[in-house]
């Protein structure tokens, strides 16, 4: 870590484990709620007296229409009539008929009598299927918006004609979102996210219909399958992106809450599920850096409360708040974040989200410190891999070589393993070993095996660095130490092969090394060293290009088996 880095983390001195307000530390370890059900509830219960004023203004209330005491059935002419009048003349009259007739097919079970009866399923599919496609295109027209896009300084309520419409665009958007509650078939919902795309820029002028609209959005990119929650995660970044401050602070802890209240359950048939929403959640932090740099200080600073107050109490409650799945894909998921946004060949110069990568390292590595025991080795390696994949983004040095030789160095590496006939762990899907895996020759294989595949990754993380020969000098020196001892011929030999590529790739960076003539004082020459070298070229970038393509071909072999074996028992 650079002394300039260090310099600036006076603004963390609460993620060191130092004390923090009663009340505010209180607060942030709600462990992983979503978004407050008070606010919610109040945001609902102004909506639906706004609905209702909507409705009477724009003459929708059935309540107050005298002239139909008694239901009419709709048709499929009355519909077909409609869609022709709104779509050649952008008729409101045959406009409002049409959102009378769509508001009682979005509350078609309930007791209360409607201006329009619905029965036949092909007229009502029919309606959806107009009122979804065509009554934005009335709206557009009358407010002349020309398929341009609104900003987040120029939105469409700013239209003298907003006013007019207004009663009309309430009373549409609320009955979308009073649909999104009714309908359950995939296909339907798939086909609602997919139209409520061009409501988007009407909703972010109604502050609290967008509040309530994201809700459902974010209630379907948690629980639908992927086609549908990709959509889903599109109206998310769109509403985020038109609509005025403070709105996407929303939206970022909408996404971040709902992710980590799905990941809780983590299996190998969620896992890629996972994945998709950690990707997608990743991108909506590169909105608004300033909205999302907040946003990140805040959840990173909570995971450091919950690992501090672990520490401190020591006992198996505390220590559950830490080991477990959701603290673990929140780790995955904010390196993710730093990575991404604070890539060395994305980015240019620094931006806020450099200062939280030395807080983050902070409280990555106190979690791999909580339990140092062969049990939670798995967790370990977890934290581990999402350290390595930061300093592969960023090009920030973090030393974890000594959390690895220390599981090099562990009892359950070192003393003889006891045969068993249990199946090998997979250790992408657990965080603690179950005790009768302990000391047995298959655990100890799955240790060596990741533990390997780590080694190989750290290191090639800095093949390329002018300082590598003197970097891996403690390294060759302990592994060949380890194998002087060890017994196992099997890893001894897949260590040696480590040892070689550290000594190839030192060389390689000596040749390099010899024809320089600045000192190492010269920061911008030592920057510039590798700039015109890649990882493939040296001897141990390329080794490990070839190690993740078999590891790639092992894995697809196994998600495919796993799928068959899945449906087998499905059967």
């Amino acid at each position: 870590m650079s002394a300039s880095e260090s310099s600036e983390i006076s603004d963390y001195d609460e993620l060191d484990y130092g004390e923090s307000e009663g009340s505010e530390e209180q607060e942030e370890n709600n462990n992983y709620e979503s978004m407050e059900m008070d606010e919610m509830d109040e945001i609902e219960e102004e909506e639906e007296e706004e609905e209702a004023l909507a409705l009477k203004e724009a003459g929708l209330d059935d309540n107050n229409d005298n002239n139909m005491p008694t239901s009419t059935m709709l048709t499929m002419e009355m519909v077909t009539k409609w869609q022709e009048s709104i779509t050649k003349s952008h008729s409101l009259r045959s406009l409002q008929r049409l959102l009378v007739a769509f508001r009682a097919a979005t509350n078609i079970n309930d007791e209360k009598t409607f201006a329009f009866k619905i029965t036949d399923p092909t007229v009502f599919n029919n309606l959806i299927v107009v009122c979804l496609k065509y009554v934005i295109g009335v709206f557009d027209y009358h407010l002349k918006r020309e398929n341009q896009e609104p900003s987040k300084t120029k939105l469409l309520c700013t239209n003298k004609k907003w006013k007019t419409l207004e009663p009309l665009v309430k009373s549409y958007l609320n009955t979308i979102i009073h649909m999104f509650r009714q309908i359950t078939e995939d296909d339907m919902i798939y086909l609602i996210v997919k139209e409520s795309e061009k409501t988007i820029p009407y909703y972010a002028c109604l502050p609290k219909l967008a509040n309530h609209y994201l809700k459902q959005l974010l209630e379907i990119w948690g629980t639908a399958k992927d086609k549908t929650r990709i959509i889903a995660f599109l109206n998310i970044r769109k509403l985020a992106s038109i609509s005025p401050a403070p709105f996407i602070d929303f939206c970022l802890k909408g996404i971040y809450t709902t992710f980590v209240q799905y990941c809780k359950d983590t299996t190998p048939f969620t896992i890629p599920s996972i994945n998709l929403m950690r990707n997608c959640a990743v991108e909506m932090y590169g909105i608004d850096f300033k909205s999302s740099y907040q946003s990140a200080f805040r959840y990173i600073r909570q995971l450091a409360i919950h690992l501090r107050n672990s520490s401190h109490k020591k006992n198996d409650e505390s220590f559950n708040a830490v080991y477990n799945w959701q603290y673990v894909h929140c780790l995955d998921y904010w390196s993710n974040v730093l990575a991404t946004y604070c890539d060395q060949e994305r980015v240019s110069g620094e931006n806020s989200f450099q200062e939280l990568i030395y807080p983050f390292v902070q409280v990555s590595t106190g979690v791999i410190r909580l339990i140092p025991t062969a049990q939670y080795f798995p967790l370990h390696f977890h934290c581990i891999h999402s350290l390595i994949q930061l300093i592969q983004k960023t090009g920030t040095f973090i030393p974890l070589a000594p959390y690895l030789f220390d599981i090099l160095q562990s009892s359950e590496i070192r003393r003889n393993p006891k045969p068993t006939t249990l199946k090998p762990l997979d250790f992408m899907t657990i965080l603690k070993a179950p005790k009768n895996y302990l000391h047995t020759r298959v655990y100890q294989e799955g240790i060596y095996e990741k533990l390997l595949e780590l080694l190989f990754e750290y290191y090639s993380c800095f093949c390329l660095s002018i300082a590598f020969p003197e970097l891996v000098i403690p390294a060759i020196i302990q592994i060949k130490r380890h194998i002087k001892h060890s017994k196992n011929l099997k890893f001894n030999k897949q260590l040696q092969q480590l040892v070689e590529k550290l000594e190839q790739n030192s060389k390689f960076i000596e040749q390099h090394r010899s024809q320089i003539d600045f000192s190492p004082n010269d920061h911008a020459q030592v920057n510039a060293f590798s700039r015109n070298m890649n990882q493939d070229s040296t001897p141990l970038g390329s080794y490990v290009k070839s190690i993740r393509k078999l590891k790639e071909k092992k894995e697809k072999m196994i998600n495919l088996e796993m799928q068959v074996n899945y449906a087998d028992q499905s059967k």
